[in-house]
């Protein structure tokens, strides 16, 4: 700006003395020209100077903007800075919330059942012709049962299983007995199975599982701690429902005579239909199960006890081991094995309807089963009952009655529940069974067993006699059953 004002200055003065150069040393054309000349260059100093200032407040603009990205920058790097911690952060709580998601998809279940059971019954003292029959002595003793089970949700249509109880190896109950110098007790698997809902209301089940067919009411002629081994398939849809099933009893690798196996094994199928009846419910269904290596064969009796089946003895010759002397003479001991006498073809009919009686559940059912094997001779077994309640909320109740008539071949032994008629075959009589839950998961139980046992066959028989037929077996039960 300096620069401009004086050169308008230089060129107004020297305009003012244009007529005395002129007159002095120049022509007025040569001062007309510098004049000109020198207005030029004003004008173009002021060009610069505007440009120059332009300039000038574009770097400033420029500047600005580089300290606000300097500024931008910092402020990045503080903030990466800061998501990074964050993101470790919320990594390690992910991993967290994945745990959390993995455990939410297991669940755990169990149950205490304390008991006092008392069992009065008759027994056959004595042999032969002379046997009698009286009184056994009475007995006493109280039992506890506790399970713990988990369910993972393994995919949404795989869930596995895993049930753990007390117990020892007796598949039909988990029951200890107390009063063994306050030993510890033995707990076992109880059950540990896969099952895949493969399709809509069908289900594939591999391991040791609960029973997969449906058994009306309470009968009797499966033990519900009993829980078989094997593989099912389960379908339940609509009006229809059913199984298929395959058992292991007991693996044999060449097992008989000619080397072959005798693996027992029991397989069978059941086909049911639902409806809506007497505004609730009812069910009927056909089962028939065959059991396979069964006839003559020891391996399947645990505790190599037939359980009310008919069986006869083999003598079964074992080495012990050989002498110190010489030579040595090697040690045998020989004991008598129990075999079964038939096969099991069984053919079971199940009907149970359920309704509501003075606003309470009410049900009735029935239960038949035939042994369709050769030359059975006592093939039939049938129960029927009635119950009215539910023991389930708090205050609620339940009351129970049922007939259980168990001839000695129509059902297999091994399954048969362990408490009626001292857990056999060739039984029959009546239960009566009261339950009451003052508060939910907690009820009180009582059953009571008016039994007969060797209704078909007297255990000790000879040529005009036979001695214990109809003996009395009484059992009662008093239950604490918590659940969680």
């Amino acid at each position: 700006m300096r620069n401009t004002v004086l050169a308008t200055a230089v060129a107004a003065a020297l305009a003012l003395a244009a007529p005395q150069a002129d007159a002095q040393s120049a022509s007025k054309a040569e001062v007309q020209a510098m004049k000109a000349q020198l207005e030029a260059l004003a004008e173009r100093l002021g060009r610069l100077e505007a440009q120059n200032a332009t300039l000038q407040t574009e770097n400033e603009t420029l500047k600005s903007a580089v300290d606000r990205r300097d500024a931008e920058m910092d402020y990045l790097k503080s903030q990466t800075k800061e998501l990074r911690e964050e993101g470790a952060v919320a990594a390690n709580e992910i991993g967290k919330v994945k745990g959390a998601d993995w455990a939410t998809k297991i669940k755990a279940r169990g149950d205490i059942r304390y008991r006092s059971e008392n069992i009065w019954t008759e027994r056959v003292a004595g042999s032969g012709s002379t046997a009698v029959v009286e009184d056994a002595a009475d007995r006493y003793r109280h039992r506890v049962r506790a399970r713990l089970g988990f369910d993972a949700k393994v995919t949404d249509t795989v869930k596995a299983t895993l049930l753990l109880a007390t117990g020892g190896d007796d598949p039909r109950s988990s029951n200890q007995t107390l009063g063994s110098q306050s030993s510890r007790k033995s707990i076992g698997l109880d059950m540990g199975y896969i099952d895949w809902n493969f399709m809509s209301g069908a289900n594939a089940v591999l391991g040791k599982q609960a029973w997969p067919q449906w058994r009306p009411g309470t009968s009797m002629f499966y033990d519900g701690d009993y829980n078989p081994e094997g593989g099912s398939v389960k379908y339940e849809q609509g009006m229809l429902f059913g199984s298929a099933y395959g058992w292991w009893l007991s693996e044999q690798w060449n097992a008989n005579d000619q080397g072959e196996n005798s693996d027992g094994n029991v397989v069978g199928a059941q086909l049911g239909l639902k409806f809506p009846l007497l505004g609730g419910e009812t069910r009927v269904a056909v089962n028939y199960s065959d059991c396979g290596a069964c006839q003559d064969q020891t391996s399947i009796l645990y505790a190599n006890n037939g359980n009310g089946n008919t069986t006869y003895r083999v003598p079964v010759t074992t080495t012990v081991g050989q002498t110190n002397t010489t030579p040595a003479v090697t040690v045998v001991n020989t004991t008598q094995a129990n075999y079964l006498r038939y096969d099991y073809e069984i053919l079971e009919l199940a009907a149970e309807t359920g309704t509501t009686l003075f606003d309470l559940p009410f049900s009735v059912w029935a239960h038949y089963a035939n042994n369709l094997a050769d030359d059975v001779e006592y093939d039939t077994a049938y129960a029927v009952g009635a119950s009215l309640g539910r023991a389930s909320n708090p205050k609620t109740w339940l009351a129970a009655v049922w007939y259980e008539n168990r001839d000695a071949d129509a059902l297999f032994g091994q399954f048969v529940d362990s408490d009626f008629g001292d857990g056999r075959t060739d039984s029959e009589g009546f239960v009566f069974r009261g339950a009451y839950a003052p508060v939910r998961n907690f009820n009180v139980t009582g059953t009571y067993f008016l039994n007969t046992i060797n209704k078909d066959r007297a255990p000790v028989t000879g040529t005009g006699f036979a001695i214990g037929e109809d003996l009395d077996y009484d059992r009662l039960q008093l239950d604490l059953n918590y659940r969680f």
